[in-house]
């Protein structure tokens, strides 16, 4: 991904080499046919392998048939963490993948990539619209789960399914990251349909 988007940036013609054998040896290496990006699946690892196929579909030198199996593969990948039982808490809600500092900030990673390939017009419109109503039922759920009764103090728990419970020097950043990464680029994404079309 940082090789695509440095190709992208400067121009650079290694950069370009570099991201095309990375993407190479990362597909054979830890890549699965089902759209796992590795085992166990990551919130993550499928975002950042997502946004990395979507990235060389503008960038790539090579046929239109490879730059549409990069197109489709940026779909699998993020979809598949939407979608997948293992990635998920059923109802296409992100899973708890953890509490370590490590861990609970996985999801912060993908919500923007999801956020990018939705806003990405290039990308297959159905799948956008697919992508775009799985981030929107995971905001719905973790809004409905903060507690706003002492705001400015708000926590949110490492699954966004249940409300934050502990006392206030136990909350976690890690949690706070990725609940943070989704209202704002939820936001981010509303504001650009807004804004691109019109609509007030």
């Amino acid at each position: 991904l940082i090789a695509a988007k440095l190709y992208q940036k400067y121009g650079t013609a290694k950069y370009l080499e570099y991201a095309k054998k990375l993407y190479a040896y990362t597909s054979k290496k830890i890549v699965k046919d089902d759209g796992r990006v590795e085992e166990p699946p990551l919130t993550y690892t499928q975002g950042t392998f997502g946004e990395a196929c979507r990235i060389l579909y503008h960038v790539t030198d090579e046929s239109t048939t490879i730059k549409n199996k990069y197109k489709a593969l940026a779909y699998t990948y993020i979809n598949y963490a939407f979608t997948s039982g293992r990635c998920t808490s059923g109802d296409n809600i992100l899973r708890d993948e953890g509490s370590s500092g490590d861990q609970s900030i996985f999801k912060a990673v993908l919500i923007p990539y999801a956020v990018n390939y939705v806003l990405d017009e290039d990308m297959t419109a159905t799948n956008r619209r697919s992508i775009f109503n799985y981030i929107l039922a995971n905001t719905k759920m973790m809004w409905k789960n903060l507690d706003l009764s002492r705001y400015p103090l708000v926590f949110c728990n490492y699954s966004w399914r249940t409300p934050y419970t502990g006392a206030d020097s136990d909350a976690s950043m890690g949690a706070m990251c990725s609940g943070t990464s989704l209202m704002e680029n939820t936001a981010r994404m509303c504001r650009a349909i807004v804004d691109r079309y019109e609509l007030g």
